[in-house]
């Protein structure tokens, strides 16, 4: 058969074509990592989230004389997450059907085709709105949430709390002003390193580091290849596998780094989906304490459970949900929906942090 672009002809290739949709499927790091993380909150509608605007400082020290303080010093406020909902389309001929009744294992191909068709442009929509949604009825995507520019420029209205007037909801921003492998003045470590030291330092709550950088595949390359250039060309080897010479998967001072193909170009985003505590962070390896005793159940985990300081919220019963089928009038056309909620839930945006830079620097060595 010579080049074709009818469905028909197309289709004829059931197998073949169910396995071309898998691996043409564009798969999210991220909405994977959330979900494995357990970053998940059920939200039947909206979720009330509460933030300190100034956390608790309660205790004066006092002398001889002293009054005792007759107020409490902590401010508090109040945000709302908001459901979103994709709905992903999946129609059938049943002109087809009635054709192939006699042959069910034809029917059977057919419908297994659409169903990966539509988990195919499910994952690809959730994918993308994870990071890209601009609000409204999408979500408030991470790259819209956390915003590439220094606080003080911040705009975003995110769970109804107008980050321009808020400054307690504001994420860090960290800007790179030459080549990832530009040697900084002073130094013999690469410009890309040092900025991801700051941005790592700037998104450390107390002793709390990000559990996950992400960023592009290119950037991801580069971070790559730099770990190779600062380290010994030559190692002891004392197995086989380390004669592979190169990381297939590697930390950065304590925090995962992974990329995304939905990730916005030149950005390195730290963000908190656990509690990710190490004592020896602390420089004292003696340091064993993860918490106060007394604070320990009421501390294990952020609120709703989630061990992060960010997350995702969904409808418990509307995650992958199917929509019964129905015919539009005189048509033959039978169509089917499966519809998702997803959005974004931020428990302390201060906590979260983005790298950028002033030009195509992330992304080149020198």
């Amino acid at each position: 058969m010579s080049y074709t672009e009818v469905p028909k002809a197309v289709q004829l290739l059931d197998t073949r074509l169910k396995k071309l949709v898998v691996q043409e499927m564009v798969k999210s790091y991220l909405y994977y990592r959330v979900r494995s993380a357990g970053s998940m909150i059920k939200c039947y509608e909206t979720i009330q989230v509460p933030m300190y605007v100034s956390p608790p400082q309660l205790g004066r020290w006092i002398s001889y004389g002293d009054m005792l303080p007759d107020a409490q010093s902590s401010a508090v406020a109040m945000g709302e997450a908001t459901n979103r909902f994709v709905v992903v389309p999946s129609g059938l001929d049943m002109l087809e059907q009635m054709i192939h009744e006699n042959n069910p294992d034809k029917i059977y191909d057919i419908v297994d085709l659409k169903s990966a068709e539509v988990a195919w442009a499910l994952r690809r929509t959730l994918g993308a709105g994870l990071w890209n949604g601009t609000g409204g009825k999408q979500p408030d995507g991470l790259a819209t949430a956390i915003e590439k520019s220094a606080p003080g420029s911040q705009s975003q209205v995110v769970m109804g709390v107008d980050k321009s007037t808020k400054a307690w909801f504001r994420n860090k921003y960290v800007q790179l002003t030459s080549a990832f492998g530009t040697l900084a003045s002073g130094s013999t470590i690469p410009a890309g390193f040092l900025a991801l030291l700051s941005l790592i330092q700037q998104t450390t709550n107390g002793t709390l580091k990000p559990t996950d950088l992400i960023t592009t595949q290119t950037i991801f390359e580069v971070i790559r290849r730099a770990m190779l250039e600062v380290s010994s060309p030559m190692h002891m080897m004392t197995e086989y596998k380390q004669a592979e010479m190169g990381f297939e998967s590697f930390r950065f001072y304590g925090s995962h780094i992974a990329w995304d193909p939905n990730c916005p170009a030149e950005s390195v985003y730290a963000i908190h989906l656990n509690e990710l505590y190490d004592p020896k962070w602390t420089g004292d390896p003696r340091d064993k304490a993860k918490m106060d005793a007394d604070l320990e159940d009421i501390g294990a985990n952020s609120i709703f459970e989630v061990n992060g300081s960010c997350g995702l919220i969904g409808h418990p019963n509307i995650q992958m949900r199917r929509i019964a089928p129905r015919s539009p009038y005189r048509q033959l056309t039978q169509t089917e929906w499966i519809i998702h909620s997803m959005n974004w839930a931020f428990m302390r945006m201060a906590d979260q942090g983005v790298a950028g830079s002033t030009g195509t620097y992330w992304g080149s060595w020198a």
